[in-house]
């Protein structure tokens, strides 16, 4: 009975075992079951039979005379330029590769909302402010910082906060962009406008602490410590040595800190500066804290003139801290106004004659003008500049007069238009301020109709017309830099011709000094030549075949396109229509003047300022002097002083009649029976005022896209057809007054434009050919240039060794 019932409890005890591995291997089964099923229901014995079925002996290929070949490329430019066939060459023009850096960063060592206070009141007044701080003592007012970074402390390891600022700063790369680096607590406020004078006046090149010592040398951040780049260098290469320094408080670590990386003593005076601070002792009282104690600081001429102030003990501390310094620079400004206006009344009386003529400021009267450039003294006063200099003398009256008739000046001097009449404009002087606008100082004259023997009225004015609306291009469409690019030269007569065989060895030259630059973008070379003899044809496709076989690197295709009988007359014109009806409309066209001598750079510059329905560009490129008058110029300066170092007397008499350009030309043509033909050989153009200028009249050179051209094309027939211009200068003329496509127009230093004589049709429009006659003047050389070659002894040449004529 006993043992029944104890098997009878055993089994109950092993069911529930049994029943949960049943419940485990359960799904395990199923899972099972189903896959077998599935698989017998969708394959048959065949179908795995022929999945199974072995190939014959016959069909097996032997492979006893199997051999592995691996072919290696190795690219051109050597094993480690393996992706340069996809890599885009373009110029650049990052700051750190120009080593442009900021002048100085503030970086605030945030322990409360005290940094919020820092932010809006110094922040604004140094180039950059950077905020550390503890990522637990942020509150809701300095997380909407933008400049804050945050960083959280390991209690466990015992790290320093400034450790995780050096960091920060070092994953940032902060040291390579600034020259001075001003470290403070937020307790402390700084003069942004004392700082700023400091650091101007200190080299940064050289290791330089500034600040307050303590008693073991260290500077004391509560005063603040400015630490030069190459300071701030060592600072960072050395920061592991901060981990291990024990000290009280973070503050006094970062102090150690510093003199043990960079081994330098806190100096609170270097290169003839000091470091001031102001420290106002905490008496606990009422009325301790700073902005209590400003009213009768303010007196201070130590205190106004201090650099750093603390500790701040609230945000009404550095408000009105802010507040007194904003004051006290506007009142240091204000002095250094007064001072500089009576120095400059004081240089004005000394002055013999009238008025004196302020730099880089153009002078005009109600007739002419005199603008800032080297090749004309002074212009009629015509044009938008004549409208400009009425409505600004029209401002200027109705203001003085004005000011007369309210009494606001001189009772003696009150306008009345039956004793007063406005005279002229006496004198005008006008400058651009790309920050303010144009302005303008002119002298009215005023005379007196009773009392003909009282001396004029002269009221001097200061006319600004600012500048009230700025818009910024948002809608400016995508570049891409790997746009393939057709240049088309056009050429028409022998001397075309000539120019752009040299043009084509000088792109075989760029191609074999760039020869490792591999560049995956097509280039495209037309000559679009008409009315040229065979032999010339055939010397062009010479040089053609030449250039592609030495240019391959550049990936440049040739093409050589004789134009039609019937093709416009306008060769610019004729050859883009050549063109694009041959290459098509979707790629960049650079019209290109034959005796146009062009840099790398120059092609990079078209791909990104021409914009496909948006931008066309017209570079202004550097035109070349006369190679004669240059040379000669040169050469007359040695001739003379070799003359001086003879002791010799030049006292040819001179012909100061020669003040035509027939005369010019006669002497250009005794130059070159009397120079070597050796001497004007085409040499390297260099871009120097004496041998040539930037043309702004120029517009030979243009890149587009053909849909562009295509689009404007017909506004060239109405320019040419309306009976009054049977002939452009150039393609300028239709892309303006254009809503949709604009014109680019900008230096180019990397164009250059060989000298050639230019001549302008008598069928030209009477503003283009003013700019053709313009240009043709200004390319023969400066007026320096001009007036040694016109009035001086051209015999004197023949001084001149030989052997220092070439040099």
């Amino acid at each position: 009975m006993f043992s029944d019932e104890m098997h009878c409890n055993y089994a109950l005890a092993i069911w529930p075992v049994m029943a949960y591995g049943i419940r485990t291997w359960m799904p395990f089964g199923l899972g099972l079951f189903m896959g077998s099923f599935l698989a017998f229901l969708l394959y048959t014995s065949n179908d795995l039979e022929k999945e199974l079925k072995v190939e014959s002996v016959e069909d097996i290929q032997r492979f006893v005379n199997w051999e592995v070949r691996v072919q290696k490329t190795f690219p051109v430019g050597g094993v480690n330029s393996q992706n340069t066939q996809n890599k885009v060459v373009r110029s650049r023009f990052a700051a750190t590769e120009l080593g442009i850096r900021d002048r100085l960063i503030l970086i605030v060592m945030a322990q409360s909302a005290l940094s919020v206070a820092l932010n809006a009141s110094i922040g604004q007044h140094v180039p950059r402010m950077q905020i550390y701080a503890d990522a637990s003592r942020i509150d809701a007012d300095m997380s909407v910082l933008t400049n804050l970074i945050p960083y959280r402390l390991n209690g466990l390891s015992g790290q320093r906060a400034h450790v995780h600022i050096l960091n920060s700063i070092a994953d940032q790369a902060l040291q390579d962009n600034y020259d001075w680096f001003f470290f403070i607590p937020d307790t402390t406020y700084v003069n942004p406008f004392e700082l700023l004078r400091l650091i101007k006046r200190l080299n940064w090149n050289r290791q330089t602490a500034l600040g307050q010592a303590d008693t073991d040398g260290n500077c004391i951040l509560e005063a603040g410590i400015l630490l030069s780049n190459t300071a701030f260098q060592a600072l960072l290469q050395q920061r592991h040595l901060c981990q291990t320094i024990v000290a009280a408080s973070d503050q006094q670590a970062f102090e150690m800190c510093i003199r043990h990386t960079t081994n330098l003593a806190c100096q609170s005076k270097d290169q003839g500066q000091s470091h001031r601070w102001w420290r106002v002792e905490e008496t606990g009282e009422t009325g301790s804290a700073i902005h209590d104690h400003v009213h009768w600081l303010a007196s201070s001429r130590e205190f106004n003139n201090t650099l750093t102030v603390s500790p701040l003990l609230s945000e009404q501390d550095a408000f009105t801290l802010h507040e007194h310094f904003v004051n006290v620079e506007i009142g240091r400004i204000t002095s250094e106004i007064k001072r500089t206006s009576q120095e400059i009344r004081v240089f004005e009386e000394e002055l013999d004659g009238d008025r004196s003529w302020p730099i880089v400021w153009e002078y005009f009267t109600e007739l002419d003008i005199f603008k800032n450039e080297p090749t004309q003294n002074s212009r009629p006063l015509t044009g938008n500049d004549a409208l400009d200099i009425r409505e600004v003398v029209e401002v200027a009256r109705r203001k003085v007069e004005v000011d007369l008739e309210d009494g606001n000046v001189d009772i003696s001097e009150v306008f009345n238009p039956n004793i007063m009449e406005f005279v002229q404009l006496r004198h005008g002087y006008r400058v651009f301020n790309a920050k303010r606008g144009m302005e303008y100082i002119v002298d009215l004259e005023y005379k007196w109709l009773r009392d003909e023997k009282r001396e004029p009225l002269v009221k001097r004015l200061h006319v600004c017309r600012p500048i009230h609306f700025t818009e910024l291009l948002h809608q400016v469409p995508y570049v891409k830099e790997d746009t393939d690019i057709t240049i088309v030269i056009p050429i028409q007569t022998v001397e075309e011709a000539e120019a752009a065989r040299a043009l084509l060895i000088r792109h075989i030259r760029l191609c074999i000094s760039s020869s490792s630059m591999i560049d995956s973008r097509q280039t495209r070379i037309v000559l679009a030549v008409r009315a040229i003899s065979d032999v010339i044809m055939h010397q062009l496709t010479d040089e053609l075949t030449h250039l592609k076989r030495k240019c391959k690197s550049w990936q440049t295709d040739i093409a050589l396109l004789p134009l039609k009988p019937q093709s416009h007359a306008m060769i610019e014109a004729a050859a883009l229509d050549e063109a694009i009806d041959h290459f098509g409309q979707q790629m960049i066209y650079v019209l290109l003047s034959p005796f146009a001598d062009y840099q790398r750079e120059l092609l990079d510059r078209v791909r990104i300022n021409t914009i496909r329905h948006f931008q066309v560009f017209f570079p202004v490129p550097f035109a070349e002097f006369h190679p004669l008058i240059v040379n000669a110029d040169r050469i007359l300066n040695m001739a003379e002083k070799e003359q001086e170092k003879a002791g010799i007397n030049n006292n040819t008499q001179m012909f100061f009649d020669l003040n035509n350009q027939e005369a010019l030309e006669g002497r250009i043509r005794y130059l070159r029976d009397l120079i070597p033909p050796t001497m004007v050989a085409q040499r390297q153009l260099v871009v120097h005022k004496d041998r040539g200028f930037f043309d702004t009249n120029d517009f030979s050179v243009v890149s587009l896209y053909g849909t562009d051209y295509i689009n404007a094309r017909s506004k060239l027939a109405q320019k040419t057809d309306d009976g009054e211009t049977t002939r452009l200068l150039d393609l300028s003329a239709i892309f303006l007054s254009q809503g949709d496509v604009h014109m680019l127009r900008s230096i180019e230093p990397s164009l250059r434009i060989r000298y050639h004589s230019r001549k302008c049709s008598p069928d030209l429009s009477p503003s283009d050919m003013a700019r053709c006659q313009l240009s043709q003047k200004q390319s023969f050389g400066t007026k320096s240039q001009l007036a040694h070659v016109l009035f001086s002894d051209l015999r004197i040449i023949h001084n001149v060794p030989p052997s220092k004529i070439f040099q």
